[in-house]
Order: structure tokens, then C-alpha cells, then sequence
């Protein structure tokens, strides 16, 4: 009987050793994946820190990236204007300077040909004149010469003389 209780007993101890040890590698097993858990946790926690500051930097990146862009298309732009506007103000001071030296070129032309028109006027005024001069000459010295004729057949020689001289043609 003894035997018997000390097989119970002893069976009963083992399985009492047995529940034990179950219940504190049971214990021990949850401690483990607890620790386990709080490890991964930690470290996704990390990487996801990591992964959203790289995220952060990238998209901080663009952001630099995109108003760096902006910026020197903006600087490029105003390049291109200021060249526009250079070149528009050479076009135009050109244009102006031509214009100028047109109504220059064309004032000078109209003085010219106006000083020309008044030299062929002018002579052709003195030749007029002149034409005009010898005709009235002429005429006046055919009706000097006719009344010339007349005095002399009607006076005599020395009265003639007389005449002559006091006469101006």
C-alpha cells in the first residue's frame, strides 16, 4: 500500500512538477512573446519613423526641387523679357534714327530742289529782263532815230548840235 501511495504520490508530484513546469514555461513563453512583441513593435516603430522621415526628406526634396525649378524659369523668363524689351528699344531707336534721317534726307531734298526752282526762276527772270532791257533799247533808240530824222530835216545843222547835247537817251 505504501508502494502504491508512494506511486500516487509520486505520480501526483510529477504531475504537479509537470503543471508547473508547463505553467512557467507557459509563463515564461508569454513573457518571451510579450518581449518579443514589444521588440517588434519597437523596431517597426523605428523603421516606420525612418521610412516617414525619408518620406518627409523627399518630399521636402521636391518641394526645393520644384521652387528651384520655378525660380530659375522665373529668373529665365525675366531674362527673356529684359532681351525683348533691349532688342524692342534698339528696333525702335533704329527706327526712330531712320525716320529722323528720312525727314532730314527729305527737308534737304524739298531745300534743294526749292533753291533750284528759285535759281531757274531767277534766271530766267535776268533773261526776261535782259530781253525785255534790249527790246525797250531798241525801241527806244528807233524812235530816238525817228525823231532824230524829224529834227533833222526840220532844223539845221547847228540847232542839230544843240539838241544833242541836251538830249539823254
Amino acid at each position: 500500500l505504501d508502494a502504491r501511495r508512494a506511486e500516487v504520490l509520486a505520480n501526483a508530484v510529477r504531475l504537479i512538477q509537470r503543471r508547473i513546469r508547463t505553467h512557467l514555461m507557459r509563463k515564461e513563453f508569454v513573457s518571451l512573446k510579450k518581449a518579443s512583441i514589444q521588440t517588434q513593435k519597437f523596431w517597426r516603430a523605428r523603421l516606420a519613423r525612418k521610412l516617414f522621415e525619408h518620406m518627409r526628406r523627399v518630399a521636402a526634396a521636391i518641394t526645393i526641387q520644384k521652387h528651384t525649378r520655378t525660380h530659375s524659369a522665373w529668373k529665365a523668363y525675366l531674362q527673356i523679357y529684359r532681351s525683348s524689351i533691349t532688342i524692342q528699344t534698339g528696333l525702335r531707336a533704329m527706327a526712330a534714327r531712320k525716320e529722323h534721317r528720312f525727314r532730314r534726307e527729305t527737308k534737304a531734298t524739298i531745300i534743294i530742289q526749292t533753291r533750284w526752282r528759285q535759281h531757274k526762276a531767277y534766271v530766267a527772270y535776268k533773261l526776261q529782263k535782259r530781253a525785255s532791257l534790249i527790246l525797250q533799247c531798241s525801241w527806244r533808240g528807233r524812235v530816238a532815230r525817228k525823231e532824230l530824222r524829224k529834227l533833222k530835216m526840220v532844223c539845221p545843222i547847228s540847232d542839230w548840235e544843240v539838241i544833242m547835247h541836251s538830249c539823254v537817251f
